[in-house]
């Protein structure tokens, strides 16, 4: 097209920035090639601002299956899968297999157990950080794994707790400082009721009073802990409810809030029960569980006598739920988005051409991000 016809050399950059900032997200993404003057505007200081402000940003999913590993992206600014965009991820860590532990903010951490070493990447731009290897004489095999980004700033915290209580241990990296390292963290615990226990292998943070960050954890026996890591202690939440009626749950943070997701058994007559999802907080001031909804048990119907265990992940007012199933060696698998603010569940359809067949879908595991350019490791 002539230069002088092109109807975009009309508009000065701050027009430009103003169109391109109402674009989702991967438009964005793809616009930067279009010609250096957009690479220059998207790339610009005030164009993350205006894009947050003229358009909802809403988080994506990455869904990896364990065996074999692969992932496959839901895009919730479109509320639709993203199959054909190809996410630039780390597959080894100095030469060993590695694998999603956890998500935070715009970043996505990996871990690989046997040479006890973590990756931070941001898997939109497929940037990648090798942090310092974590020396410990215990063993880390089972290690919770939370991270904190810290808004507005480009410095994030990882956090590792390993080994069981009372010998437990947990260090800390900071990415802000100038000689970054793994630091050990003092702990104890406030109340002791209920003696020798470990942890999950994922864990939340919040942003706590006074700046502090809290990192939360369910144990093995799906007790929620909270660890303060400015004072150094640690808090056991009540039990949700006794274990005959839970058949499998997990750990969220959404917004500041940490919610646990629970598979539970609900006794609707003598004759009959029903499984389905039901979402828990814990509130602080009370002490005590609050439940903020339940999944339509129409919804739930194929939860029911089965082997199933749940992976969540969510962000904003976003949950995502993987129902993994399974019966006569045969795997279902399931993806459901909780809307917080709206109270309100949807069934995706599956979109899993990157599985390579369904035949070789076992479990699927969630993990959400903000789709960030400007996220650094």
């Amino acid at each position: 097209m002539n230069r002088d016809r092109n109807p975009w050399n009309k508009l000065d950059d701050e027009m430009v920035e103003t169109v391109l900032a109402q674009l989702p997200t991967l438009d964005i993404f793809c616009c930067q090639f279009v010609c250096k003057r957009w690479n220059s505007i998207v790339h610009s200081p005030t164009f993350p601002i205006a894009s947050q402000q003229l358009f909802d940003r809403r988080p994506w999913f990455i869904i990896f299956n364990k065996a074999p590993p692969a992932c496959v992206v839901y895009d919730m600014e479109v509320f639709d899968w993203r199959p054909r965009f190809k996410l630039l991820l780390p597959a080894e860590i100095r030469g060993k297999p590695c694998r999603p532990a956890v998500a935070s903010a715009g970043l996505l951490c990996f871990s690989s157990a046997t040479t006890c070493s973590l990756i931070v990447c941001n898997p939109f731009t497929g940037l990648v950080r090798l942090l310092p290897r974590m020396r410990t004489r215990t063993n880390t095999n089972g290690s919770g794994i939370a991270m904190y980004v810290s808004p507005g700033s480009k410095n994030y915290k990882v956090f590792v707790a390993f080994g069981k209580w009372p010998k437990m241990r947990m260090k800390v990296f900071s990415s802000g400082k100038k000689k970054a390292s793994w630091m050990e963290l003092s702990m104890r615990l406030l109340k002791d009721e209920y003696g020798e226990w470990s942890l999950w292998d994922k864990g939340v943070t919040v942003m706590g009073n006074e700046g502090k960050v809290l990192v939360y954890y369910l144990t093995l026996n799906g007790i929620l802990v909270c660890f303060d890591t400015q004072k150094g202690t640690i808090f056991l939440c009540p039990r949700l409810l006794e274990r005959e009626h839970i058949f499998t749950m997990d750990l969220v943070e959404c917004g500041g809030r940490v919610f646990i997701v629970v598979l539970m058994e609900a006794i609707e007559s003598s004759f009959s029960t029903t499984r389905t999802l039901h979402v828990w907080e814990f509130d602080n001031k009370k002490a005590e569980w609050e439940h903020i909804a339940a999944m339509p048990p129409n919804m739930s119907q194929d939860y029911y006598d089965v082997g199933t265990l749940i992976t969540c992940s969510g962000q904003g007012n976003y949950i995502m739920v993987c129902v993994n199933s399974i019966i006569d060696d045969t795997y279902f698998n399931h993806v459901v988005i909780y809307n917080i603010k709206k109270n309100t569940w949807v069934e995706l359809s599956t979109c899993f051409d990157n599985f390579d067949g369904d035949d070789h879908i076992k479990v699927l595991c969630p993990y959400a991000f903000k789709p960030e350019m400007e996220a650094k490791v």
